[in-house]
């Protein structure tokens, strides 16, 4: 009899701690983490020749970050876009950490092409503002779209948004680069960019890019939820966002 007596307790213990953790992992599963797509679009007047690409590719986008958000309702997705060319107004932010549920699609009024390319300046705004918005939970998206070099920049330079570009991947941050008629991997790893994608200046090839970045950006939301499930809290970028 005190045999038993011994042993119960512990079997009832090791009762309580199960369900302790089977609590535990269902309480993680149901966590909600926000997701930050930040597209850095160019309207420089080169643009032109892939306007109509251009343009429906980045709604698409929008769609699908829409369906990344019906596909994992734990990864509440928002947008933040702005499109850049020259000038003293040369960026115009369209959206900023907008939930995708309240994003309309682009419309040729939101979207005009002109002037010359101030891609640090762009970058470096649009990357320090979300910097100062997000917290330390959130994980952040950017993505750089251009058809061709930095030329017009009079507030950032190449070493500055290398740096700030180190400084957020160590912190999460994902960031990917876009570019034709350009050495895209050079060009990208001057700024600190690991992952990068070049296409042809045509109607086929702009096609064909938006399509690739929508199959990665379904994998990227897709790697998040897995590791959201395994409670992995590792911030280590993906290197291989495109592969």
């Amino acid at each position: 009899m005190q045999a038993l007596h011994l042993h119960f307790p512990c079997f009832h213990k090791k009762i309580r701690l199960t369900l302790h953790c089977q609590t535990i992992k269902i309480i993680r599963i149901m966590e909600v983490k926000r997701i930050i797509n930040l597209i850095i679009l160019d309207a420089s007047g080169s643009m032109e020749s892939i306007y109509n690409q251009a343009l429906s590719g980045v709604n698409e986008t929008i769609q699908t970050i829409r369906i990344g958000q019906k596909d994992h309702p734990e990864l509440r997705q928002s947008l933040t876009l702005a499109s850049f060319n020259s000038g003293r107004n040369y960026l115009k932010v369209k959206y900023s950490a907008v939930p995708i549920d309240e994003v309309k699609e682009l419309t040729r009024e939101d979207y005009v092409a002109s002037g010359c390319t101030a891609l640090y300046d762009a970058m470096g705004e649009m990357i320090s503002e979300l910097k100062r918005k997000i917290s330390p939970e959130d994980r952040v998206l950017v993505t750089v779209i251009t058809d061709g070099y930095e030329n017009s920049s009079n507030h950032w330079s190449g070493p500055q948004i290398k740096s700030l570009v180190e400084e957020l991947r160590h912190e999460g941050w994902t960031f990917t680069y876009i570019g034709a008629n350009q050495d895209v991997e050079a060009v990208a790893g001057s700024m600190g960019i690991r992952n990068s994608l070049a296409f042809e200046e045509s109607e086929i090839g702009s096609k064909e890019m938006f399509e690739k970045d929508r199959c990665a950006r379904t994998r990227f939301f897709d790697k998040l939820h897995i590791r959201l499930e395994k409670c992995d809290s590792c911030l280590e970028e993906d290197e291989d966002y495109f592969k």
